[in-house]
């Protein structure tokens, strides 16, 4: 008996584990898509994701808005995002990032901006 307690509260603890450190690595994952964001997108983009940042304003088109239903319900919305990332789009020029920056970015803006169903 005490031996399956033993088990019990073993696995317990090593489930807790498991959550806490998943969670520390989706923040961390979700605080550098953040961070890119804020730096690389936000001046057109918009501090909203609504495509009105300072810089976006006097562009045509529009920078995309990150908040309309629309945007996210295109077909594989993951893969254009990777591709306007990676080779640029209208005035929008592409940036040099690693794969997982990309995926730190789309999970910050999914997150983010992306309207509740």
């Amino acid at each position: 008996m005490k031996k399956m307690i033993a088990f019990v509260v073993a696995g317990i603890v090593l489930v807790f584990g498991f959550v806490v450190w998943n969670i520390n690595i989706e923040a961390s994952e979700y605080n550098q898509g953040r961070d890119i964001y804020e730096n690389k997108c936000q001046i057109c983009h918009g501090v909203k994701g609504d495509g009105n940042g300072p810089a976006g304003v006097a562009l045509s088109p529009k920078p995309v808005d990150f908040t309309s239903p629309k945007f996210w319900q295109q077909k594989n919305v993951d893969k254009l995002i990777t591709d306007t990332v990676e080779k640029g789009h209208g005035m929008m020029p592409s940036f040099d990032l690693k794969p997982g920056d990309i995926k730190d970015i789309i999970d910050y803006l999914a997150h983010t901006f992306r309207p509740k169903s």
